[in-house]
């Protein structure tokens, strides 16, 4: 990894499909520096390993592997702290995942660039098309913002988890994080504590410029075993409730009525999933919370819940 000015770590499981298509992204960046590929296989049971072998012996300068013997996420090892943060020493890292990735081949050299000119910036992310896991595109995109800009930790506290950027599009100084820090753990939610973290420490500029893609319910992410499981929602939005308290004590409450408002929304969330509107009603608060992130007709359908309790 030495004389990089980039890292890019990319998590491979089971992304046969995929990672062809990852890699290509990688291949295809156009910098004026060097940068690494970093590549952790977690075991994977098909043909994702025999995949990386082959663009390593193509491209044996660019990529770099980590190669389990035995699936380390279902032993809830944290892989990025145990096995990729420690073995970074270059002064940026970007990230993609297996089953997403890059469309635009000055992605590195623009987040490059920017961070380079303005110190203060933690994180640096651009837009992200969503697209089904087929690869054909949904026509949906992670920010409907055209217009370049900041992000700080109200903006991020009080959003949709990844409601502005995705993980693909992340690029932050490894100086500013060589570990997650624990207080803002979130139990099995990824990049949102990350923002909430970097937006702590400086502010998060926004490109917006799309430079990747995210493949939804593609096999083995995240968002397709939530789907099929509400049980995994209700503990998800609960982890997010108890990361958010754990910063309010970390950031020695500098951010409390902003965090106040982001669990309020949280609990809400989990009145709706184990259908208790009867305590939403006697929690406004949450409520007004709760109808700042949904659209207009979730709201009223959340209204005629209520009043089916009322009457």
């Amino acid at each position: 990894m030495r004389n990089c000015l980039v890292t890019v770590f990319c998590l491979a499981y089971n992304h046969e499909k995929y990672i062809r298509k990852t890699f290509e992204g990688f291949i295809n960046q156009k910098t004026s520096f060097k940068f690494k590929v970093l590549v952790h296989d977690d075991a994977s049971t098909d043909n994702t390993r025999n995949i990386i072998r082959e663009y390593v012996e193509k491209y044996p300068d660019m990529f770099e592997t980590i190669l389990q013997e035995e699936n380390k996420y279902q032993k809830g090892i944290d892989i990025e702290d145990e096995y990729i943060l420690p073995k970074i020493d270059s002064k940026y890292v970007a990230v993609c995942e297996g089953d997403d990735y890059w469309t635009d081949p000055e992605k590195l050299q623009l987040q490059v660039d920017y961070m380079e000119k303005h110190p203060d910036c933690s994180l640096c992310v651009h837009n992200t098309e969503k697209i089904f896991e087929n690869g054909k595109s949904t026509g949906k995109y992670f920010n409907p913002s055209k217009k370049e800009q900041d992000y700080d930790f109200k903006a991020i506290a009080l959003s949709e988890p990844s409601a502005y950027f995705h993980f693909s599009s992340l690029m932050w100084r490894h100086d500013t994080f060589k570990r997650k820090v624990p207080a803002f753990e979130m139990k099995g939610i990824g990049d949102y504590p990350m923002a909430l973290y970097f937006a702590t420490i400086g502010y998060i500029h926004y490109i917006p410029r799309i430079m990747s893609c995210y493949r939804l319910n593609s096999v083995g992410s995240w968002s397709s075993m939530m789907d099929s499981d509400s049980s995994k929602k209700v503990r998800q939005h609960q982890n997010m409730l108890d990361g958010f308290k754990s910063i309010d004590e970390y950031t020695k409450h500098k951010y409390s009525s902003v965090i106040k408002k982001a669990i309020n929304r949280e609990e809400a969330k989990i009145m709706v999933l184990e259908n208790k509107y009867g305590a939403l009603l006697t929690s406004p608060r949450c409520f007004a919370a709760f109808c700042r992130t949904v659209t207009h007709k979730t709201v009223r359908k959340i209204h005629e819940k209520i009043q089916a309790v009322r009457s």
